[in-house]
């Protein structure tokens, strides 16, 4: 995936956010006609499901297009701040070699202050299939992204969103009601929302950057 502007990251970031919402609203609305139905259980529990795994892939999809923004640009190391020379060299830091490769590493790292920021693997945004709030701010200090909003929304992240889907994913009894997916509705998509405005602003104001 090559992102080569603002535009071509904004234009990415709209179509992804915006097909996931689209099904999460029309989701709801399916569960609002069902309201007094003998349905609105498996729906409500399917309703949880598919919003926790819009935002996990929202997170996935959104930090993995902003690190080919910044990676395509080709901005040299010693211009960039400490996490994303962290995230260019991660590969090599979790081979978990002996003291000669560490050594070489190092070496490497402080040689190569001209070097292009790249950053090779495409999978190296992980949410574990699991994005509790201790792998999303990981996500969050990989990228530079403040995390102050998240924490506000930590009981919710990990009680109510992934919890509740671990449940339900696990085939483990939980007592779900339509409130406690209404609680998950109103909260995933403004997460999104602050996730994509989070990125966007860091690549208009260059605050990758030193």
């Amino acid at each position: 995936m090559k992102v080569r502007t603002i535009n071509e990251l904004q234009d990415k970031l709209d179509n992804e956010i915006q097909w996931r919402k689209k099904e999460i609203i029309d989701y709801k609305l399916i569960i609002e006609r069902n309201k007094r139905s003998t349905l609105i259980i498996p729906l409500v529990r399917g309703g949880i499901a598919l919003s926790y795994a819009h935002w996990e892939g929202f997170v996935k999809m959104s930090s993995s297009i902003f690190v080919s923004y910044i990676s395509t640009k080709k901005i040299p190391l010693d211009q960039m701040k400490l996490n994303f020379i962290a995230l260019s060299y991660q590969k090599r830091l979790n081979k978990g070699n002996g003291i000669e490769e560490c050594i070489l590493l190092i070496e490497d790292i402080i040689k190569s202050n001209q070097k292009a920021c790249k950053i090779h693997d495409k999978d190296i945004i992980d949410t574990k299939s699991n994005l509790k709030f201790h792998v999303l701010k990981d996500i969050l200090i990989s990228l530079g992204l403040e995390l102050s909003h998240f924490e506000s929304k930590e009981n919710f992240i990990d009680k109510k969103l992934v919890d509740t889907r671990n449940d339900i994913a696990h085939g483990t009894y939980r007592d779900i009601v339509y409130e406690d997916f209404e609680i998950v509705y109103n909260n995933v998509i403004p997460l999104m929302e602050y996730y994509k405005s989070l990125i966007e602003n860091s690549a208009v104001q260059e605050s990758y950057k030193k």
